[in-house]
């Protein structure tokens, strides 16, 4: 991304998500800084989880989290929906798609998402988050995450 600062910017690659999405209901998608863009996942590096697994489990555990993060329907529901989601805090938007599905924006700007924001973030996701205690990969030092098994986390 260009300009994590930029409120419009950061605004409009949000909507553009929306757009490109609103017809389906995505198993998972991100955007944000703070990874490599390949098919691994902040959480498929740290839990060292395999692609074709998290692929394959996409709508019973979220594949992973960042400054804004796409829900599938399945995991949106157990978590109370976008009502729910908007209800946490932790997110700037909320943004339901039509055909299933949540667009989650943690902050107004890449920037912004601070440790602060990624910890608010996986207290919202923590119930639909893979298990494992997640742990640095000195090959992606760039990567966010809370360092907490989410299947173990209590507040």
């Amino acid at each position: 991304m260009g300009e994590p600062d930029d409120p419009r910017f950061c605004a409009g690659a949000v909507e553009f998500l929306v757009a490109a999405l609103d017809a389906v209901n995505p198993a998972f998608a991100w955007v944000g800084v703070d990874g490599p863009a390949t098919d691994d996942t902040n959480l498929d590096c740290v839990l060292n989880r395999r692609v074709r697994d998290s692929v394959r489990e996409a709508r019973t555990f979220l594949r992973g989290y960042s400054w804004t993060t796409v829900c599938p329907e399945e995991l949106s529901v157990r978590l109370g929906g976008p009502g729910a989601l908007a209800a946490t805090g932790a997110f700037h938007r909320v943004v339901p798609l039509s055909a299933g599905g949540v667009v989650l924006q943690a902050t107004e700007t890449v920037a912004a998402y601070t440790d602060e924001a990624v910890r608010g973030v996986f207290e919202a996701l923590h119930p639909v988050l893979p298990p494992g205690v997640p742990q640095f990969d000195p090959a992606h030092p760039e990567l966010r995450y809370f360092p907490a098994d989410a299947s173990r986390f209590r507040g």
